[in-house]
């Protein structure tokens, strides 16, 4: 297998439909299709993919910051909330896991990409945003990110 091709198998195409079409919630690439993020980013980072090594884990993670906005994340640092976005963090079920957030009319920007493959080069994960850790299993459970973290879910006028 050639390196630096990357697969997409239908799951993880049907998985990556939310971070692509507008009217879903989470975080948003300002382009169209996994081909079009993973096309630009070969192209601007050739080194990083070519130097990328799978981790003890078998994955591959690629970090990438771009020289312009790509999209928009919904994830953010309850330091960069306003007083009063503070004051209606809430906390819900998302998607099963019980999470902190806070409604805003307000977009995140980011330049920030996080890329996971397997080491065979087939893409598990790709989103717009940092890395961030996995939830832990209760909001009771310290944890040093997600303390200081919030989702972003749309306000409705």
């Amino acid at each position: 297998m050639k390196k630096n091709r990357i697969y997409i198998s239908l799951e993880v195409r049907e998985h990556l439909v939310s971070h692509f079409q507008q009217d879903l919630p989470g975080s948003k690439f300002y382009c169209e299709s996994p081909e079009d993020m993973l096309e630009e980013a070969l192209r601007l980072f050739p080194e990083t993919f070519r130097e990328a090594k799978p981790d003890a884990d078998g994955r591959i993670r690629i970090s990438l910051t771009f020289p312009r906005e790509i999209g928009v994340s919904n994830v953010v640092s309850v330091d960069e909330l306003t007083d009063e976005e503070k004051e209606r963090i809430e906390i819900i079920d998302r998607n099963g896991t019980i999470v902190r957030s806070v409604k805003t009319g307000r977009v995140i920007p980011t330049r920030e990409c996080q890329i996971i493959l397997s080491e065979d080069w087939h893409l598990i994960t790709m989103f717009p945003g940092e890395l961030a850790p996995p939830l832990p299993d209760s909001p009771d459970i310290p944890d040093e990110y997600w303390d200081h973290h919030v989702f972003i879910e749309p306000q409705k006028e």
